[in-house]
């Protein structure tokens, strides 16, 4: 067979299932001289295909390995917000049920229409799906199904503190259980505790939020006042996600004076690629975050103070294209998947 370089696509093919057809002579009886004309003959076209094999394999597995990055990419920014334990607000949040008539109202809603409840445990990092099975107000009891996994239920068990979130009409409910046990209710495994003290309830955002990319992070300059007309103290926090409407911030150190309602003039975002937004910032709620390793952390939701026009337009064209390149990137993992 004459050498060829460069093969074409259809060539390519052809000897494809020459090669299969050859192999399959080869598993008929057949003379011995035979057996060896198409051994070579299945060696000579397999040598042929060896480089667009190898090029095809390459180009498969960097389609994977990308696309593997995306998925720790996703999975660690789904974690670090699963992680998210009930916002500590003041006490008057508009977003915290204390009440208990309001409180049994929401779980008796979610018994009635049946809603999925995800239960997290282990820091965010594992949890069973449920759903409310019974609320009894007279006892004090919550009553859920178990998981269908009982190894998880029993770790869940072991984790002393549930985080419970669904949504009711696309608003999202979240609460703590605690004193949760297994036992058997009315003939069914299930997970009692007692009813929650407080309930959040979050309504769904007005603002597009955008998780910032750990690619490619953002930064805040947060300038701290200082005693006595001493200049302000400039200290650099990572911003975990933004809207138009405010971000969400890792908290600076505890040594940097820092709470609920404090507002922030002049704070800096370096939005890659587009450019310095100026802004007020006012710290609306403050979360606690445990990581993998065990670790604190805490986390503020800041909403923008009369951010002015220009400075809207800014973060629009930078939300407008993290969205776009994340959009194409994942339209080209898919085109390569499907080659």
């Amino acid at each position: 067979m004459a050498d060829n370089n460069e093969l074409t696509e259809a060539r390519i093919k052809v000897l494809r299932l020459e090669v299969e057809e050859l192999k399959k002579l080869l598993s008929n009886e057949v003379a011995v001289q035979k057996k060896a004309l198409i051994a070579k003959a299945i060696e000579q076209r397999e040598s042929l295909l060896a480089p667009y094999d190898a090029v095809i394999n390459a180009l498969l597995q960097e389609a994977e390995e990308k696309k593997a990055a995306l998925r720790r990419e996703a999975e660690e920014q789904r974690k670090s917000m699963l992680r998210i334990e009930l916002a500590r607000t003041e006490e008057d949040t508009e977003f915290h049920l204390h009440k208990q008539v309001e409180i049994v109202s929401i779980l008796r809603y979610l018994k009635d229409s049946n809603e999925a409840i995800t239960i997290y445990f282990n820091q965010g990092n594992d949890f069973i799906i449920s759903s409310m099975f019974s609320v009894d107000e007279d006892e004090n009891v919550v009553v859920l199904y178990a998981g269908s996994n009982a190894a998880a239920n029993k770790q869940a068990m072991l984790s002393g503190k549930l985080i419970a979130m669904t949504q009711l009409a696309k608003v999202k409910i979240q609460f703590v259980l605690h004193n949760i046990k297994m036992a058997q209710y009315r003939g069914r495994q299930a997970l009692l505790a007692d009813i929650p003290e407080s309930v959040l309830r979050l309504q769904r955002r007005e603002y597009f939020r955008l998780i910032v990319p750990i690619r490619l992070p953002v930064k805040c300059q947060l300038p701290i006042p200082q005693p006595e007309g001493a200049p302000p103290k400039v200290v650099e926090v990572n911003v975990v996600d933004i809207s138009a409407g405010g971000i969400g911030i890792t908290t600076p150190p505890s040594d940097v004076p820092f709470d609920i309602d404090m507002v922030f003039d002049k704070c800096q975002i370096d939005l890659p690629g587009v450019g310095i937004l100026v802004t007020s910032l006012n710290v609306r709620t403050i979360f606690e975050v445990n990581s993998k390793d065990g670790t604190t952390s805490w986390r503020a939701g800041c909403g923008f103070v009369n951010l002015s026009g220009p400075m809207l337009s800014l973060l629009q064209r930078y939300i407008i294209k993290e969205e776009r390149e994340r959009k194409s990137r994942e339209a080209g993992l898919a085109k390569t998947a499907t080659r």
